[in-house]
């Protein structure tokens, strides 16, 4: 499992780890949108990060801790009808690094642990 430095350092660019209480909050608000019959339904997740400016988290699998999931939350402050809150992936996190490249035109400079855009430092 990634420490919290080892995740901020390999998150994609637009990614930030929360703080306490804004993972709180993304949490509790994943939990009240999140129907029974959700695909996520009855799993144990926890929020590691949010992606500013689209209501996307990364949720990490606590039964399965080398999987996570990126959900996109509606903000409807109730539960949803199945299907949402969208997941828009669940695999590994070196597979949510990658397809986040491949969705943004970034590449990974794993050395420095950070990502570029286009082979410009972000």
């Amino acid at each position: 499992m990634l420490t919290q430095h080892e995740l901020q350092r390999r998150l994609p660019d637009g990614w930030e780890t929360p703080t306490e209480r804004k993972q709180q909050a993304l949490q509790a608000e994943f939990l009240l949108e999140r129907p029974q019959d959700h695909p996520l339904h009855g799993m144990e997740l926890c929020v590691i990060a949010y992606r500013e400016g689209n209501d996307d988290i990364l949720l990490l699998h606590l039964d399965t801790p080398e999987c996570v999931s990126v959900v996109h939350l509606t903000w409807s402050r109730r539960q949803e009808f199945p299907n949402f809150p969208k997941v828009e992936f669940t695999g590994t996190f070196q597979a949510f690094v990658e397809r986040e490249y491949r969705l943004y035109g970034l590449t990974a400079d794993e050395d420095a642990g950070y990502a570029s855009i286009q082979g410009k430092q972000a």
